[in-house]
């Protein structure tokens, strides 16, 4: 295994399953999703404490290190854009966030904080609200050994033109201050959301045309499909040969994903490339069974020279 290239995966509260799932032979690291923000600039209390503290002890008896993932894309139904941005509208409600999910992340004992703010943008103010908290979270965090880390728009649509005002909100004043950003390049790329061509003009974008430093990069990989539902698990159930496939028909519709193929072109792309490594959302969605696991197929891809 390749000790320098990180697999990063998230896995949700309240994803029973999750748990059994991880295995610490090729995960390294683990964002446990999520902390949710207030508009007041407070933290609610995290769910599922007895999850996120199974984990925490698999992933330190095996080396892994494992973050407190803030946000998310909604809570209840409800889009987290707007509370972050409330949430953040005014230095003290910065300070109070930051003060909170530090003190979280330490009473649980992850070993840092993900942002997983979607999205800050230009010309609301919440690209300079984003960064202030992303400094202050820096100062708290890095003189405890801490990590900082983001999860970001892929950067591009489905057209593969540039999201300008989200992915332009998160730029190298914030990013400076972050050990690295988990690039979300998938449900931005049409019916199939995430195919290889679209992972390779994101990392092209990010790498070649916005300068970022490859190492900072790790790029996001989908072990579901869409259309929604589309749990991976239930894919292989539907169809015993999804492994082999990036579409199965579910009910009666194409459900889009990546196979053993994609995944393995991925991996490669990203150490092509010279990227940080690879993130995964979300591992309660993988395969149960080893042999027929994404996770098995990013192992031995990662391994490869």
């Amino acid at each position: 295994m390749d000790q320098d290239f990180k697999c990063i995966v998230y896995i949700f509260c309240l994803a029973k399953e999750g748990l059994s799932k991880l295995r610490f032979d090729i995960v390294t690291h683990v964002n446990y999703a999520f902390a949710i923000p207030t508009k007041e600039g407070h933290v609610l209390p995290l769910d599922n404490p007895e999850l996120a503290k199974a984990v925490i002890a698999k992933a330190h008896a095996s080396g892994a290190k494992v973050c407190i993932s803030l946000g998310g894309w909604s809570y209840e139904d409800i889009p987290l854009e707007a509370t972050f941005r409330e949430g953040t509208n005014t230095p003290e409600k910065i300070s109070t966030l930051a003060e909170e999910i530090t003190a979280m992340a330490e009473d649980f004992g992850f070993d840092g904080v993900d942002v997983d703010w979607e999205y800050p943008r230009t010309g609301d103010g919440s690209k300079e609200q984003y960064e202030a908290f992303l400094s202050l979270l820096h100062e708290k965090l890095k003189p405890k050994g801490m990590l900082l880390t983001a999860a970001v728009l892929a950067g591009l649509d489905s057209r593969n033109e540039p999201v300008r005002s989200a992915a332009e909100a998160q730029d190298r004043p914030s990013f400076d201050k972050l050990d690295w950003i988990n690039l979300m390049t998938y449900d931005c790329d049409g019916p199939q959301h995430s195919t290889y061509g679209f992972a390779e003009n994101c990392v092209k974008y990010w790498v070649e045309d916005r300068g970022f430093a490859p190492a900072k990069l790790n790029l996001g990989l989908p072990f579901y499909g869409r259309p929604f539902p589309g749990a991976y698990c239930d894919l292989l159930k539907a169809d015993p040969e999804a492994l082999e496939k990036d579409m199965v028909v579910l009910n009666g519709r194409e459900v889009w994903y990546n196979g053993r193929d994609t995944l393995r072109r991925k991996v490669a792309l990203a150490k092509e490339y010279g990227l940080g490594g690879v993130m995964v959302w979300e591992i309660s969605e993988d395969s149960e069974e080893e042999d027929k696991s994404l996770l098995t197929v990013l192992g031995q891809a990662i391994a490869e020279v």
